[in-house]
């Protein structure tokens, strides 16, 4: 059985952003905590971990982070910047679990709240070209093809992306960049303490996608691809939080 925990905390939306319903094809309830949870559990499982979800801005309640062993930070359709109850009791959260230096990997949102509200010198700023939406290849620094995350991969592995922000990092903080783009200098980080972020979406898959942009026929599903390496990054993380959680 497994004896640690691996928490994923969803953030995607409130009603009025993220309908439910577009979504019940993915899992009965349509909320992200259970789709994700089931599609990796069976990961989570096979290095020792119990996956748990919780969905904050649809009422449910953070457990003790002392009782978590790794969490999994998802992203947000709200801007990061924005002052809701919901984002302060992550961000609460999220600090005291920092002081217990046990593993988190932060995606798009979630990435963007580590970089900026972690690491106060960083800015978050609309990218120059417009929106990034679709499947495409990154670029990883000579700390990514070293990093456990990518364990792996090919210096260019591919990702599925959806952001119109994106961080960009101040020489003042010191942090590790691992991966780039030719126009986002920080598509991937490690933040020290087995701390991770990517704006990227390893979660995510085409059919996801296909739901999240139900409402918006301006964008071409085709751009999302059924191969990318998300699957392998997740348990990449998973694996490295086994052995020092």
């Amino acid at each position: 059985m497994p004896n640690k925990k691996l928490l994923f905390i969803s953030m995607l939306g409130d009603e009025s952003l993220y309908h439910v319903n577009d979504y019940k094809n993915l899992c009965p309830s349509g909320l992200e905590k259970d789709w994700v949870v089931t599609w990796y559990r069976h990961l989570a499982q096979r290095y020792g971990f119990e996956m748990l979800g919780v969905d904050i801005i649809h009422g449910d309640t953070l457990p003790n982070p002392k009782l978590i062993d790794a969490v999994v930070l998802g992203g947000t359709i709200h801007l990061i910047l924005d002052d809701h109850e919901w984002l302060n009791t992550i961000l609460n959260w999220v600090r005291e679990f920092r002081q217990l230096k046990r593993p988190l990997l932060g995606f798009c949102g979630g990435h963007q709240m580590i970089a900026v509200r972690f690491f106060k010198h960083n800015v978050l700023v609309k990218r120059k070209h417009g929106a990034m939406n679709g499947t495409y290849p990154i670029q990883l620094t000579e700390h990514g093809k070293v990093s456990p995350l990518f364990e792996g991969m090919t210096d260019t592995p591919r990702f599925h992306f959806a952001n119109s922000y994106h961080i960009v990092p101040s020489p003042k903080e010191d942090l590790k960049i691992l991966a780039t783009t030719n126009d986002s200098p920080a598509i991937a980080v490690d933040y020290g303490n087995n701390w991770y972020g990517t704006q990227f979406h390893p979660e995510a898959t085409k059919e996801s996608w296909r739901c999240y942009f139900k409402r918006d026929p301006s964008i071409h599903i085709d751009n999302y691809k059924t191969e990318q390496a998300g699957a392998q990054l997740i348990e990449n993380f998973i694996r490295l939080s086994g052995k020092v959680s």
